[in-house]
């Protein structure tokens, strides 16, 4: 029996490789972000006492701009 084997190089362009790095750039910053940004929403606050003095995060981008129709704005 025999077998033929046959090889073939292949050649990347200089653009193609550059996307890759950039993708593989952008992919490990993200994944960087989630991981931090899940592990300071894991770990207890030192001042959780405090948590009562923070104001509620503003909804919508109608909620900001209302504040511009009352008197009290001018």
């Amino acid at each position: 029996m025999t077998f033929s084997t046959s090889s073939s190089q292949v050649t990347r362009s200089p653009i193609t490789v550059a996307a890759g790095f950039i993708g593989a750039f952008i992919v490990a910053t993200l994944a960087v972000q989630l991981v931090r940004s899940q592990t300071s929403a894991a770990s207890p606050s030192v001042n959780a006492g405090q948590a009562s003095a923070v104001e509620p995060v503003i909804a919508s981008q109608a909620a900001m701009w209302s504040v511009l129709g009352t008197s009290e704005a001018n």
